[in-house]
């Protein structure tokens, strides 16, 4: 693959494919918690952008009995 002439390895798609899905469950995450009122959405966001699956699954089980968000 090449970008402008010049040669990119063959893990940057996958890379990008991979950020883009950590971007979006932060996303997902601090949009859920907003409309959950939590005063703590930025927290849940930044976590998820910095240590990926493991807020992302503590969210997922500390909210699991809460119901989906209004």
């Amino acid at each position: 693959m090449t970008l402008f002439g010049v040669a990119l390895p063959w893990s940057l798609p996958l890379t990008l494919v991979i950020y883009g899905v950590v971007v979006a469950a932060a996303v997902w995450i601090y949009r859920d918690a907003r409309a959950r009122g939590s005063r703590y959405a930025v927290f849940w966001a930044l976590s998820t952008l910095l240590f990926t699956i493991v807020p992302v699954l503590a969210y997922l089980y500390l909210h699991r009995d809460a119901g989906p968000a209004r």
